[in-house]
């Protein structure tokens, strides 16, 4: 995959949020058990397997606000960003998954 991250904040390409929000539905339907689901994204028009947390890795920065389904799911997750958005989002997500 290619690398994406955003420098010191801003917004992030709609194919790379979605990605992002793909992510979150997978982790949302996963149940803990066994490795880390990944999901498929398109690089260079190829689709290619991503896990959540590079998907977590490309929004790092982003300070855009992430949609209210999302945000519903990582909060019935119990995972709680400080900030609703993708930046603070992937943070708690990954944080979560490391612990």
């Amino acid at each position: 995959m290619t690398k994406y991250r955003i420098g010191m904040g801003g917004h992030a390409p709609g194919h790379v949020r979605d990605a992002f929000l793909s992510a979150i539905e997978a982790y949302a339907k996963w149940n803990g058990i066994g490795p880390e689901p990944t999901l498929e994204v398109e690089v260079r028009y190829a689709p290619g397997p991503i896990s959540i947390s590079k998907a977590c890795g490309l929004v790092w920065n982003c300070t855009d606000i992430l949609p209210s389904s999302a945000w519903d799911d990582l909060i019935d997750a119990d995972i709680l960003p400080g900030r609703r958005t993708y930046a603070a989002a992937a943070r708690a997500l990954l944080a979560h998954l490391r612990a």
